[in-house]
């Protein structure tokens, strides 16, 4: 019987000193407030925006919620879909989550909108967008004929939107659980 003792004793004090595993595509996992992960690159914003780009979505209708496997922005989306894929594409993956839902996703932080840059999401009541260089908001919104928007990828001001609002901050580039 000691022997059993004995041996697990070995094995959990063994497992306690093993080295952690790094999380798959460097995603994090663990509470908010023990993050291990480094923050987005300048590289990682500027694809992102080069990714969201709206000359890329010409031609892209609006379509409320997601289409499960179909992945194919180029010609439908709504916006959450649309921030989703682009990150994806991107290489910083997450879970597809609601326009509703994203803020409790654990591989972001909410910030506050003074420390917003590039490539960040901005959220309003219903609807997310990124963030583009000049402060605008590129995001798929429903397009109005008498406008003549061609496209539902548009870049508009945040002031268009709600202003409740916050911002959010993608909390692990890729690679950044390598080496470590």
């Amino acid at each position: 019987m000691r022997f059993v003792y004995a041996l697990c004793l070995v094995f959990l004090l063994a497992a306690c000193a093993a080295k952690p595993v790094a999380p798959r595509n460097g995603l994090y996992q663990g509470s908010r407030e023990n993050s291990s992960c480094a923050p987005l690159s300048i590289d990682d914003r500027l694809r992102i925006l080069s990714l969201a780009n709206p000359s890329n979505y010409k031609k892209t209708r609006y379509h409320r919620g997601p289409r499960y496997g179909a992945r194919n922005i180029e010609t439908e989306t709504d916006c959450s879909s649309f921030v989703h894929e682009i990150y994806n594409r991107a290489g910083l993956e997450f879970v597809y989550r609601s326009t509703r839902d994203i803020r409790r996703a654990d591989e972001f932080e909410e910030i506050e909108e003074s420390q917003a840059k590039p490539g960040d999401l901005m959220v309003f009541s219903g609807h997310v967008g990124i963030i583009a260089e000049d402060g605008k908001i590129i995001s798929a919104t429903k397009v109005h004929r008498r406008k003549k928007q061609k496209s539902a990828i548009t870049k508009m001001a945040k002031e268009n939107f709600s202003r409740r609002r916050y911002v959010l901050r993608y909390r692990c580039g890729p690679n950044s659980m390598a080496g470590r």
